[in-house]
């Protein structure tokens, strides 16, 4: 019996090692808010809009969920008490279609955006690691600014006498 739980103890350590090496997903990854042509419009367009004042897009600009509004807005015209994209005329399905790529587009690179990133990350100096936490979008910022200033500062090094 002794044995067994040795053996158990063992297991549970190996998981939660590989959950702190971020090997195994602790929870499913969850789908971006999507539309699409087969499900009641009214329904998609308050999960759409429910996430657009989510955390899990908060890296979303202004400018795209102001054209996600705007799509949305088309949308609703569109559709007129008419539930499901299909009732409407094959130019109007077009339209509707095309705004809910729009739509699709900017939503699936703002969650991919807004996911958040944890590394453990030595600071200059220091043997002790910390865990950082930063989103996909102020990761990429960080590099991008990185990068500039380093740019900037070989810029200015080679006009100095």
């Amino acid at each position: 019996m002794e044995g067994w739980k040795l053996i158990m103890r063992r297991i549970a350590l190996i998981a939660v090692a590989l959950l702190a090496a971020g090997t195994v997903s602790a929870k499913p990854k969850e789908l971006p808010v999507t539309m699409t042509s087969d499900a009641p419009v009214a329904e998609q367009i308050q999960r759409v809009e429910a996430a657009l004042h989510s955390e899990h897009y908060s890296e979303i600009s202004l400018e795209d969920k102001s054209r996600v509004q705007q799509a949305l807005g088309r949308i609703k015209m569109k559709m007129e008490g008419r539930t499901v994209v299909s009732e409407l005329s094959p130019q109007d399905r077009t339209a509707v279609f095309n705004d809910q790529e729009v739509i699709n587009t900017i939503m699936t690179q703002a969650k991919d955006d807004s996911r958040m990133v944890c590394r453990r990350e030595k600071s200059t100096g220091s043997n002790m690691a910390q865990n950082v936490c930063m989103t996909v979008a102020q990761r990429r910022k960080a590099t991008e600014n990185g990068r500039s200033l380093l740019n900037d500062q070989q810029r200015v090094n080679n006009f100095s006498p």
